[in-house]
């Protein structure tokens, strides 16, 4: 039912395994770190803000791509979704946690992002998410940042029919890598602008995923 039985466009490479996934979010991540204190740092000249001992925080945007694999074949929730009057990809983002240092900080996040489309009394939901423990790390204590994150993942797809209902969840595990810049608004709050791409895995399992994948573009609100 996932794969919806149709010839799939390969746009979408979930192929990789974890080794290998692991280890590009890793070369991005070192990019992006040089690139961050490579950066004049203007985020100094914002100046005497200080994080307090904890952080809680919540985000909104859209997605980029996201999709699965089933039965080795890739399917994106747009293709998944053809034929219907799609919405647009909204991701979410919650965190809270705890500053380890004005520049590292260490919480509990959640991540997702979701799509819905309907027709002729058809309504179908597609949706992955995330909840990791995530390392947010800000190399000139303020604007830019990474993130870097793994843990408990799932993956839903339900279609309600006046013939039937179907519903499919599938959990697993993920990592997330992420970069971002944040600005100050006033002492406590931080505007920030994210982008996060995530992998996840999952038991294999026939007619079921066994990867997905997404990534998203958001702006967070952080309180410290």
């Amino acid at each position: 039912m996932l794969s919806k039985g149709r010839s799939l466009p390969r746009g979408i490479d979930l192929s990789r395994s974890p080794m290998e996934v692991a280890m590009k979010i890793g070369y991005v991540l070192l990019l992006s770190m040089i690139i961050g204190w490579l950066l004049p740092a203007a985020a100094s000249a914002q100046g005497g803000h200080q994080r307090d001992s904890w952080y809680i925080g919540f985000g909104l945007g859209g997605g980029l791509s996201a999709g699965w694999e089933v039965d080795g074949d890739t399917i994106s929730f747009d293709e998944w979704l053809d034929g219907l009057e799609k919405d647009p990809k909204i991701s979410l983002n919650f965190k809270v946690g705890g500053t380890l240092s004005q520049r590292t900080l260490l919480g509990f996040d959640v991540t997702a992002v979701s799509q819905t489309a309907s027709a002729g009394g058809v309504d179908v939901h597609a949706q992955i998410n995330n909840y990791f423990l995530m390392m947010t790390h800000f190399p000139h204590d303020e604007g830019f940042f990474i993130r870097l994150g793994g843990g408990f993942s799932n993956v839903v797809a339900t279609i309600n029919s006046p013939s039937g209902d179907f519903s499919s969840k599938v959990n697993g595990v993920g990592a997330l890598g992420g970069i971002g810049y944040a600005l100050w608004l006033g002492k406590s709050f931080n505007l920030t602008l994210n982008l996060d791409h995530s992998r996840q895995w999952y038991p294999s399992s026939p007619g079921e995923p066994d990867r997905s994948q997404f990534t998203i573009l958001y702006l967070g609100f952080d309180w410290y």
